[in-house]
């Protein structure tokens, strides 16, 4: 009985280690897509107006109560800026809100704070503040842009 058992252990334990090696001998790595860092972005009409000073409230907010990590939520990453002279490469919001005091004065968040809607500046890049200091803009998010939000995708430093 027990010789029985161990040959049918054995021709299992054989099939499948035979069956798992034609598996791996004959499996071809699909091809993935190349990704892209482009950006695609949606015009923003009138109906998207309001809702891009939705936004620019929301960031007001944001800077308004110190909550600098959903403020970095609300970034296109990666993202580059110009930090002490050299242009520095954001991929994660971890990383700019460890900077955020670097990249925003104490006097830069209250004149963004005290700014008025009616300042931005809408052009066919986007909407910019006055002073050019941050970008945000419509992105698609997906690839028939059917859904679309507002993102930062610049702040000038």
């Amino acid at each position: 009985m027990k010789k029985h058992l161990l040959f049918v252990v054995l021709a299992v334990m054989t099939y499948v280690a035979i069956g798992c090696q034609s598996f791996v001998v004959n499996t071809i790595p699909a091809q993935m897509p190349t990704p892209t860092l482009a950006v695609e972005t949606k015009p923003i009409g009138d109906e998207e107006r309001e809702e891009a000073y939705e936004f620019f409230y929301e960031l007001k907010n944001l800077m308004a109560f110190g909550e600098y990590e959903h403020f970095a939520e609300e970034i296109r990453y990666p993202i580059a800026i110009n930090m002490d002279g050299q242009l520095k490469s954001f991929v994660y919001v971890a990383e700019l809100e460890a900077n955020f005091e670097k990249i925003f004065s104490e006097a830069e968040i209250q004149t963004f704070i005290a700014m008025d809607e009616s300042e931005l500046i809408f052009t066919s890049e986007g909407v910019k503040l006055p002073d050019d200091k941050i970008w945000f803009d419509l992105i698609c998010m997906d690839s028939n842009c059917e859904e679309a939000e507002f993102l930062i995708t610049k702040i000038n430093n």
